[in-house]
């Protein structure tokens, strides 16, 4: 045991970290609370902070996190309200419906639960009635809500469960997670469905997403920031292996540092990671992962293919075969080198036209009868002394000179209305005063003011948007209508951002 704890701390001590980056069980402290996991994450804050009542959270597969994203929920209630949260998770709900109303009993109340049922769900009420008269949050959570599928009879109790109500109000939050068999199975239950009013569909991650990941539990298990330990190629076959799944990117970074820590590596890349996969698919490490896209292959059927490199006709690798054969596989290093020199054509092609374009355009004149509108900041000049008493003959000679230099605007009806608008919206503009200064870490600035409602970006803590208008939803949250760059304009919700004049 003592051996097994000093090659442990050899291992972290060999990678500069503090404790284990990549440990499969869920643990909510190292949440990479980024992308659809943050936005999922205000989700249920908002259903708990405006007494929604229901909320259901589903994935595409297993592995993509739901789990960690509960238990990241309720470390955060509890750091935030204390004693005044209360809270009670199901984790293995195949039970009877007396069992578990029992378990959540005894986690809302803390008090040891009956054998009756109805005294069950009266000192449930009760202990929830209690919480809420003292302001503060209830929740339940039943997790693993696929394995109710076949159990409709659970699932109606669970619904029933969502209608303790004391004065109008929900008593507590019930979120209800599972895999996308559940989805499908409550869609089927209009009654159940309608009373989830919030809910949110996991699906695997991105690129950039499986990326974010593996430096976000490196960073918060000790790493330096400024240091890179696995190389972009590293991650990207973590990726295409993965399928974007973060239970499978998180054991084949662990394994892929195992062996970079056995070999003595200073950086994760493709041998470390073929072996760590090459060991997770039962392969052994001597076949290298390589993902064949020549000639029109793609990946087989198997979403995790392991394939051999191809070989010729002599039993070498092409560039082994390349290199014994260099005068007469002249032309295999060229179809070798066809993509590189694809793309180097392609960018020449475009640079020329570029070029070409610079070179014969020519900016065109103003159209006629077009008004062209410029604010210039204007120069105070010493006025002139006027001429004593000069000829009429002159007088007249200069007006007309004036006048044919600059045409009036007084006769031009349409044009002066233009003018006229747009020296109003400016002095609109100059006006505005009311700024939005982003609050938290991260905000979501969303198309409508609406929490459904699509998302353009996110922007993040200390950035102001001019603030051109506002308007309060059907669940009286006020929203800022900001401006973003040009003419994009987006919404963003008060609870995240405060009004501020300057």
């Amino acid at each position: 045991m003592q051996d097994m704890q000093a090659i442990t701390e050899e291992y972290l001590r060999y990678w500069g970290l503090e404790h284990h980056p990549f440990l499969l069980a869920p643990d909510g402290h190292m949440m990479c609370v980024t992308g659809q996991y943050f936005e999922c994450y205000e989700r249920l804050k908002y259903a708990i902070m405006t007494n929604k009542g229901g909320v259901l959270i589903a994935s595409e597969e297993a592995g993509l996190g739901k789990t960690t994203m509960l238990l990241k929920l309720i470390e955060d209630m509890t750091e935030e309200h204390g004693s005044d949260f209360r809270y009670a998770y199901i984790d293995h709900p195949t039970v009877t419906i007396d069992e578990m109303i029992s378990q959540i009993t005894e986690m809302i109340s803390g008090l040891k639960p009956s054998k009756n049922k109805l005294e069950n769900l009266t000192m449930l009420k009760n202990a929830l009635i209690a919480g809420k008269m003292e302001g503060g949050r209830n929740i339940i959570v039943v997790d693993e809500g696929q394995m109710l599928c076949e159990a409709r009879p659970v699932l109606q109790e669970l619904r029933a469960l969502i209608n303790l109500t004391h004065n109008g109000q929900y008593l507590h939050t019930f979120i209800l997670s599972g895999q996308k068999a559940l989805w499908d199975t409550l869609q089927e239950m209009p009654e159940f469905w309608q009373r989830l009013p919030v809910r949110y569909y996991f699906t695997p991650l991105r690129y950039e997403e499986s990326r974010e990941l593996v430096r976000y539990r490196l960073n918060k298990a000790g790493l330096d920031v400024a240091r890179e330990i696995f190389s972009e190629e590293a991650i990207e076959i973590i990726h295409k292996y993965s399928q974007g799944l973060p239970r499978t990117i998180i054991a084949v970074s662990d394994l892929a540092l195992l062996n970079g820590y056995n070999d003595k590596t200073r950086k994760i890349g493709f041998k470390e990671v073929t072996k760590a996969i090459n060991s997770m698919s039962g392969r052994g490490e001597t076949m290298p992962y390589v993902i064949s896209e020549r000639n029109g292959e793609t990946m087989e059927s198997s979403p995790r293919a392991v394939e051999a490199p191809s070989t010729n006709r002599n039993g070498f690798t092409p560039l082994e075969y390349i290199s014994r054969n260099p005068g007469r596989n002249f032309f295999d290093a060229v179809q070798a080198l066809r993509p590189v020199i694809v793309i180097l054509l392609v960018i020449t092609f475009i640079f020329i036209g570029a070029l070409g374009y610079r070179m014969f355009s020519s900016p065109k004149d103003p159209q006629p009868n077009t008004v062209i509108i410029k604010e210039v900041e204007r120069h105070e000049t010493p006025a002139k002394p006027a001429a004593e008493n000069p000829p009429a003959e002159n007088q007249q000679d200069a007006g007309k000179t004036e006048q044919s230099q600059s045409p009036s605007l007084s006769d031009s009806g349409p044009q002066k209305d233009v003018i006229e608008a747009f020296r109003e919206e400016s002095k609109k503009r100059r006006e505005s005063n009311r700024y939005a200064v982003i609050t938290v870490n991260a905000a979501i600035v969303r198309s409508s003011p609406d929490l459904e409602s699509s998302r353009i970006l996110t922007i993040v803590r200390g950035e102001q948007l001019p603030i051109i208008g506002e308007k309060t939803d059907a669940d009286g949250m006020r929203w800022y209508k900001v401006n973003l760059y040009g003419s994009r304009t987006g919404w963003i919700a008060s609870i995240v951002a405060n009004q501020t004049n300057r």
